[in-house]
């Protein structure tokens, strides 16, 4: 059972530095540019559950930590790296043939650097490490 905790409701672009490729479904489209936009308006939003693994009892999640608070964004360190990071892993079966996986963990690793979030390197370490097993599984 999936455990969201983030959910997106607008639409979100990021220039990625993953060009020269196009792919498009109903939740997030890639331009040949390195534009991603996540379609946020799209039925109820956009969910994902931020750094991974997390599991849920009753009104807790347990696991991999979000970080604390940017003021720049109101949103989470990690937010918009695990935004990012998570579309491309939910659809990686599709992707696959034309993207690598540390293409898009390199990604995660800059959002998160960019965003200034000080385990950025650890973080980045345990996705290239573990990443595999949630690749490709959907």
């Amino acid at each position: 059972m999936a455990v969201y905790i983030y959910c997106l409701r607008e639409n979100y672009s990021h220039q990625s530095a993953i060009t020269g490729r196009e792919f498009e479904n109903e939740w997030f489209k890639l331009a040949a540019d390195g534009l991603i936009l996540i379609k946020g308006t799209n039925h109820k939003g956009y969910a994902w559950d931020g750094c991974s693994p997390k599991f849920k009892i009753k009104d807790i999640y347990i696991g991999v930590p979000e970080a604390v608070l940017n003021f720049t964004t109101g949103q989470s360190k990690t937010y918009y790296a695990s935004l990012v990071h998570d579309v491309f892993y939910q659809f990686s079966k599709k992707v696959r043939p034309f993207i690598q996986r540390k293409e898009v963990d390199r990604e995660f690793y800059a959002i998160l650097k960019r965003d200034n979030f000080r385990f950025a390197a650890l973080y980045y370490f345990f996705v290239r490490i573990l990443g595999w097993i949630w690749w490709d599984r959907r």
